[in-house]
């Protein structure tokens, strides 16, 4: 048998709700917010509740639901966005393709979209943006483009996982206002992972 790395966790989040789980390194928050979007390692196996999405149990999902849920219902944000943008394609490639595989309209009615959440969290020369690739931009705008990736598609929770960690204090504090701005524009409900109870 192997050895329970998360118990006991019970929270409810309501629309538009900002709810922090802080915690020192270790104590199990990144590996209950991935199960929330299922995505914790092979290895883990839950052992016992369940986690629902107004009403809908996510365990109860096949992976083709499961693709749906993720992107439009729940969208995460990362703590080193250099993990989750792909190196080799552009940020517009990248920022295309999440909304291509959930909404399948033309290029030409997607960029008008794309651009205005750009300039929505800060990055004015978007033309530019998008045909650079992730290597050529610093961590707090990496990360502001990982924001814009989430909130594409207005999701109902976003899941943060120590967004900003890796940003110096100035940059940090831009990052957390600018992203709980547009999380109550879109009446997006936030879990908010970290170490750091001041920032919460």
């Amino acid at each position: 048998a192997g050895k329970l790395v998360v118990r006991n966790a019970s929270l409810q989040l309501a629309a538009g709700e900002i709810v922090g789980i802080v915690g020192e390194s270790g104590s199990g928050k990144t590996m209950l917010s991935r199960a929330v979007m299922r995505l914790t390692p092979h290895a883990i196996s839950r052992s016992a509740g369940d986690i629902l999405l107004d009403g809908q149990s996510l365990y109860a999902m096949n992976e083709r639901q499961l693709r749906a849920v993720r992107g439009p219902r729940v969208a995460m944000v990362f703590q080193e966005p250099m993990t989750s943008l792909t190196p080799t394609l552009s940020i517009g490639e990248q920022l295309l393709e999440g909304l291509r595989m959930h909404l399948p309209q033309a290029r030409e009615e997607h960029m008008p979209r794309i651009h205005a959440m750009l300039e929505r969290v800060g990055l004015r020369d978007t033309q530019r943006i998008l045909s650079a690739f992730p290597h050529e931009f610093s961590g707090g705008m990496r990360q502001r483009i990982m924001i814009a990736s989430a909130m594409l598609l207005r999701p109902a929770l976003l899941i943060a996982d120590e967004p900003t960690t890796a940003l110096d204090a100035v940059v940090q504090r831009e990052v957390m206002e600018m992203m709980l701005e547009l999380t109550r524009e879109n009446g997006t409900a936030v879990l908010l992972i970290s170490h750091d109870l001041p920032m919460v």
